[in-house]
């Protein structure tokens, strides 16, 4: 595996593994933590968008300035 060719111990990547998926999906959680109009579409971009920072970033600011879904 990649990560025990870098000298990681069992313990660290099992530490690594999912704070890597919480960082990659932080719009995703973000955007259903804040209850937000638009957080279906910002979780089908967030998937292709862990391949480009700047899109990251791009999608990260709308979860977190979008409108808040109205509750009818």
């Amino acid at each position: 595996m990649f990560l025990s060719n870098l000298g990681l111990s069992g313990s660290q990547i099992a530490l690594l593994v999912p704070l890597f998926f919480v960082v990659y999906f932080l719009p995703s959680i973000l955007a259903i933590l804040l209850n937000r109009q638009h957080k279906r579409k910002i979780m089908a971009a967030n998937v292709p968008a862990g391949i480009s920072w700047i899109v990251w970033f791009g999608i990260l600011a709308w979860a977190i300035s979008g409108r808040e879904k109205v509750k009818s």
